[in-house]
C-alpha cells in the first residue's frame, strides 16, 4: 500500500432526522490535499450496534458480522479506484473517487469548456446585452490561452492564482480591439464574470478548489457623467431640422425624465402610458435588464415629447409609443448632437439615467428610495452609483444647516 498515506476511508453513523433512535452509515473519503467527500452506505442501523471506537459494527450477531466484511469489500473497492486513477496519471481527487464509484460522468473540463456550458446556463437567466458580455469575457480567455499554453486551452483542476493574475494583467495590456483598451473597471467585469463561472464550476463539484477565494474584484470610483439643467434645457429647445436627430435628441431627453434604458423605451407600448387615480401620467413597465417593475410620475417634458410622437395618419404603422431607431443610429446621431449642443464630452443613453438620478430628481429633493424605485432597480446601493451627490446638493444642505443656525441665534 503505497499510497496509503495520501488515502484513507472511514465510516461513521449519523442520526436521521425523522426518526430519533434511526442511524444511517456514512462513508468518508479522504486524498491528500482534496476536499474530503462523504457517501451515505446503509440508511438504517441501530446506535447500540455500532462501535464508535472502531467505526464498525460490532460483531454481536452473524447480520452484523457480514455488514462489517461489506464495508471492508467498499473500503477495497474504493482502494482500488483510487490507484487504477494514480496509475492513469490523473489528478486524484476525493470527489474523483466518489464519481467513479457512482458511475458518474467525467468531468474533467477546461476553462473554455466551462465557459461554454456556463454561457448555454445563462442564456434562460440573462438578457442579450449581458450573454453578449460573457462572450467578450471568453474572448478574452481565448486569447490568453493561445499565448500561454501551446494547447490553447487548460484544465479546470489545473489552475491556480497564477492564471487569474495573468489573465488580469492580459485583459489590461492586450485589448481586443486595436487602440481600445479596456479599463481598469471594465477589467474588473471580466474578471467578475470569470470568478462567477469558476465559483459555480465548485459549487457543482467540477473542481475541488476555487482559485478565486483569494481574489479581490477592485473597482476605481469614477464620477459618473451628467447634464446639468443648463445643459438638459439647452438641449431641449435647441433646433434640429433633420428629422432623425431631432427624433434622437426627443428620445434621450425623454429618458432624462424617466431614467429609462434605450432597450426599455423602444419596446414601450401606449397602454404603458396612464392618467392615474391621483391625476398624474404614469409610465408603468418592466426593466428588460432586471426583469423588475419601475413606475414613473411623468413630468411635463416628458409628455410633450409623447404627445410630439404619437402616432398620426400617413406615418408608418407602428405598435410602439415612439419610432424604432437601432442602436447604431442612436449612438451615432446621439454623438452628432453632443457636438451641436456643445456639450463638452460624448452623449450616450448611460449619461440619461445619470441625469435622472442625480440633476432631475435627487438634486430637487426627491428621496433615494423613491428614486430607486422609479429606476426599477432592486437594491439600493445600485441606484447610490447612478444618484451621486454633487456640491450642489450639499451646498443645499448646508444651508438648511445655515438657515437653522441663524433661527437659533434669533
Amino acid at each position: 500500500m503505497a499510497h496509503s498515506h495520501s488515502f484513507n476511508v472511514s465510516f461513521y453513523i449519523r442520526q436521521n432526522k425523522n426518526k430519533r433512535k434511526d442511524y444511517s452509515i456514512y462513508c468518508c473519503i479522504k486524498v491528500y490535499e482534496s476536499r474530503p467527500k462523504e457517501l451515505c452506505i446503509l440508511g438504517s442501523i441501530k446506535r447500540e450496534d455500532w462501535d464508535m471506537g472502531k467505526g464498525m459494527p460490532k460483531q454481536d450477531s452473524d447480520d452484523l458480522t457480514k455488514l462489517s466484511l461489506y464495508l471492508d469489500a467498499i473500503k477495497a473497492k474504493l482502494f482500488n479506484i483510487y490507484l487504477d486513477l494514480k496509475l492513469k496519471g490523473e489528478d486524484v481527487s476525493a470527489q474523483g473517487v466518489k464519481n467513479v464509484y457512482l458511475g458518474k460522468e467525467d468531468r474533467n473540463y477546461t476553462i473554455l469548456q466551462l465557459i461554454d456550458k456556463a454561457i448555454e446556463k445563462y442564456k434562460a437567466e440573462l438578457a442579450p446585452g449581458s450573454l453578449k458580455n460573457y462572450s467578450a469575457t471568453r474572448d478574452y480567455v481565448v486569447a490568453f490561452c493561445r499565448t500561454k499554453y501551446k494547447a490553447r486551452d487548460v484544465l479546470l483542476k489545473f489552475l491556480t492564482y497564477s492564471f487569474i493574475d495573468e489573465l488580469k494583467t492580459h485583459i489590461l495590456t492586450h485589448p481586443l480591439k486595436p487602440n481600445d483598451p479596456c479599463t481598469n473597471n471594465g477589467c474588473m467585469k471580466h474578471m467578475e464574470r470569470v470568478k462567477k463561472m469558476i465559483t459555480w464550476a465548485h459549487d457543482m463539484n467540477f473542481i475541488d478548489r476555487n482559485v478565486f477565494v483569494c481574489f479581490k474584484v477592485k473597482k476605481k470610483r469614477y464620477e459618473s457623467k451628467r447634464l446639468h439643467w443648463a445643459q438638459l434645457k439647452a438641449l431641449e429647445s435647441k433646433s434640429l431640422r433633420n428629422p432623425m436627430l431631432d427624433l434622437v435628441r426627443d428620445l434621450f431627453v425623454f429618458c432624462c425624465y424617466t431614467g429609462m434604458a434605450p432597450v426599455d423605451l423602444q419596446r414601450l407600448q401606449p397602454y404603458q402610458i396612464y392618467v392615474g387615480s391621483d391625476g398624474l401620467t404614469w409610465l408603468t413597465y418592466t426593466r428588460t435588464k432586471s426583469v423588475i417593475p419601475a413606475n414613473v410620475p411623468l413630468l411635463s417634458p416628458a409628455i410633450a415629447i409623447v404627445e410630439k410622437r404619437r402616432w398620426k395618419k400617413g406615418d408608418i404603422k407602428r405598435t410602439t409609443v415612439f419610432p424604432f431607431v437601432t442602436n447604431k443610429d442612436l449612438n451615432i446621431n446621439l454623438k452628432i448632437i453632443g457636438e451641436i449642443c456643445d456639450v463638452g464630452f460624448p452623449l450616450n443613453f448611460y449619461i440619461a439615467r445619470h441625469t435622472f438620478a442625480t440633476t432631475v430628481t435627487l438634486a430637487q429633493g426627491v428621496p433615494i428610495t423613491s428614486i430607486k424605485e422609479m429606476m426599477g432597480h432592486d437594491r439600493i446601493e445600485t441606484t447610490m452609483t447612478y444618484a451621486r451627490v454633487s456640491n450642489f446638493i450639499i451646498g443645499k444642505d448646508m444651508m438648511l444647516v445655515q438657515e437653522s443656525i441663524e433661527g437659533l441665534k434669533n
